[in-house]
């Protein structure tokens, strides 16, 4: 039968059985003597929070530096920031997703349920990456409630008031930055060749909130490091699994794992 003449019942019916087949693949036993947090993941950490102090020097004359700009490069990042929203990622690998859980799957040979596979995994990490960060940070903005740049004049960049869902206490961290930073995990893991500038190109769009007068460079820093950290540390949850992602020995990141469809092969670990 052909995907289009479906009934919407048996579309759900689809996308129950690949829901489940997905929540049996994360049930499953870990990989022994893998984890998903290693000790370099702490000593990054570590480094991000010596880096956020450090940023921090830099909040104030930032502030007052943009306020008093009328520079069109720092307009034209302003105009750009939404590019950090989360919807955009959320919705895109969700319909993705479900999309995929929609097709005909055994109507298809063996190497395209293979490819059908590998895009389906890769848009559910997708979706979590983004979501598990934006959840951390939600979190940490109402327990530490540090005001926004809006605010400066009344209680300077160490202006606090935890436990407020106000979002002008919702400074840091920077949830746009955290989004973009589980998005450039999520390509470095896809297109391992092309990190660097993949990296530096998600930090420029993290640094777009600074422009757009909505947080300090500290709140930058910490959200955008966040988000990499946390999308690394899911990534390496699901490799322990052997979903989505594979070991490559003696490497920090997993890499997309990808097998003929019923049977292991020299690239799945």
């Amino acid at each position: 039968m052909k995907d289009e003449a479906l009934p919407p019942a048996g579309r759900r019916i689809r996308v129950a059985r690949a829901v489940k087949a997905a929540w049996l693949s994360l049930t499953r036993p870990p990989l022994i003597g893998s984890t998903s947090w290693t000790r370099s993941m702490t000593w990054l950490a570590l480094a991000a929070v010596v880096v956020v102090f450090a940023a921090h020097l830099l909040d104030d004359s930032a502030t007052l530096f943009v306020r008093a700009s009328h520079s069109p490069f720092l307009a034209v990042m302003a105009e750009i920031t939404d590019v950090g929203k989360s919807q955009w990622y959320l919705v895109a690998a969700a319909l993705l997703f479900i999309g995929i859980a929609c097709l005909d799957w055994e109507a298809r040979s063996r190497s395209g349920r293979s490819r059908l596979a590998f895009l389906f995994a890769q848009a559910g990490y997708a979706f979590l990456a983004v979501g598990f960060a934006r959840i951390i940070v939600s979190l940490a903005k109402v327990l530490i409630g540090r005001a926004r740049p809006i605010l400066f004049d009344e209680g300077g960049s160490l202006h606090f008031q935890p436990f407020t869902a106000a979002d002008v206490f919702n400074s840091f961290p920077s949830g746009h930055s955290a989004t973009m930073g589980a998005v450039a995990m999520v390509l470095m893991l896809w297109f391992p060749k092309a990190r660097v500038p993949i990296f530096l190109l998600c930090a420029f769009a993290a640094a777009t909130r600074i422009a757009a007068r909505a947080h300090y460079p500290s709140d930058v820093v910490a959200g955008y490091a966040l988000g990499l950290l946390s999308a690394l540390f899911l990534a390496r949850c699901l490799a322990r699994r052997r979903v989505a992602f594979r070991f490559k020995s003696g490497a920090l990141l997993p890499v997309p794992r990808f097998r003929l469809w019923g049977r292991k092969t020299s690239r799945d670990g």
